[in-house]
């Protein structure tokens, strides 16, 4: 009787350990559904529209959409106003790399030297543009750069050196730098909190048998430091090139691409294709464009860094 009563139960025991194993395997979604179901609605689904809307003439107003097929990226690889933002937007790239990488790289390393005095001010300090809308960053840095009552042009006249205060946001020749130095300023704080961080994880142990081998501090720091931060600097730099391509704010609030476009970029410039123009299917295909260039970027300098 028990023998049968084992056997009548051994299909239920199973079942109930399927059960089990199903939900042990349904658990992870269960928390990543919310995540991915955010990300499919807000961004999945928005370039997927951004893409259907490349593909017609559209104004954003009326309800008649003639579709043109891929004569919107045709029309796109062939007009010079958008090379000469994607080239804006490259130079922005070396600028962004160069100057708050780096800068947050050296800054990281000071306040991390044993024996410095206040550091938690010199962080606060370094790390406040960060939090700084750039909205605000831009109308500030207006004001530095006002040819009349500047800051800048004021200090300039104040020492003799008059042949220094120009127009910096008037100038083709000295716009684009200009507002590549106010970006960089709410940047590097940025990179220097995350090389930081990284530092202070790193081993002790490699520096003091460095010290003990007569290294000098500045030696360590290009020797040891900025190889074990190798893939630290992989991520600010990617986070950097993506940033740099993305660029649209401060640009929009300091030149809004002027003048003559000499500091116009990509996403300045399909704003105002898409919604000053009423171009709304070529400023799209501007974006599509613009998100297929950081896709392959990212891929193939994620693929060096990690090669190398």
């Amino acid at each position: 009787m028990s023998i049968s009563n084992e056997i009548s139960n051994t299909p239920t025991i199973s079942l109930q350990k399927k059960i089990k194993n199903w939900l042990r395997m349904l658990m992870p979604m269960a928390f990543i559904l919310p995540a991915l179901i955010f990300y499919l609605v807000f961004t999945i689904w928005p370039i997927i529209g951004t893409f259907r809307l490349s593909l017609f003439t559209w104004d954003g107003v009326s309800s008649v959409m003639q579709f043109v097929g891929l004569k919107n990226y045709a029309t796109l690889l062939s007009d010079p106003l958008f090379w000469e933002s994607f080239g804006h937007n490259m130079i922005w790239i070396v600028a962004m790399v160069l100057i708050p990488v780096s800068l947050g790289l050296i800054f990281a390393w000071l306040l991390s030297l044993p024996g410095i005095r206040g550091i938690s001010f010199f962080r606060v300090t370094y790390f406040m543009p960060v939090v700084i809308s750039l909205v605000a960053v831009g109308i500030v840095w207006n004001w530095i750069y006002d040819p009349t009552f500047g800051v800048l042009d004021s200090t300039l006249r104040f020492f003799g050196l008059n042949f220094l205060a120009l127009p910096w946001l008037g100038d083709p020749q000295t716009v684009l730098g200009a507002i590549i130095v106010a970006a960089s300023w709410t940047y590097y704080g940025f990179c220097m909190v995350i090389f930081l961080s990284a530092m202070q994880g790193l081993d002790p142990s490699y520096f003091e048998a460095a010290k003990l081998e007569g290294c000098k501090t500045w030696q360590s720091f290009i020797y040891i430091t900025i190889p074990l931060l190798k893939n630290i600097i992989t991520l600010v730099v990617l986070n950097s090139l993506i940033a740099s391509f993305k660029v649209f704010d401060i640009v929009y609030i300091m030149t809004n691409g002027g003048p003559f476009h000499s500091s116009e970029v990509i996403g300045t410039y399909m704003y105002s294709a898409a919604f000053s123009n009423s171009q709304v299917g070529y400023g799209s295909a501007i974006s599509i464009f613009l998100a297929l260039v950081i896709v392959i970027i990212s891929v193939v300098y994620m693929r060096f860094a990690e090669r190398e």
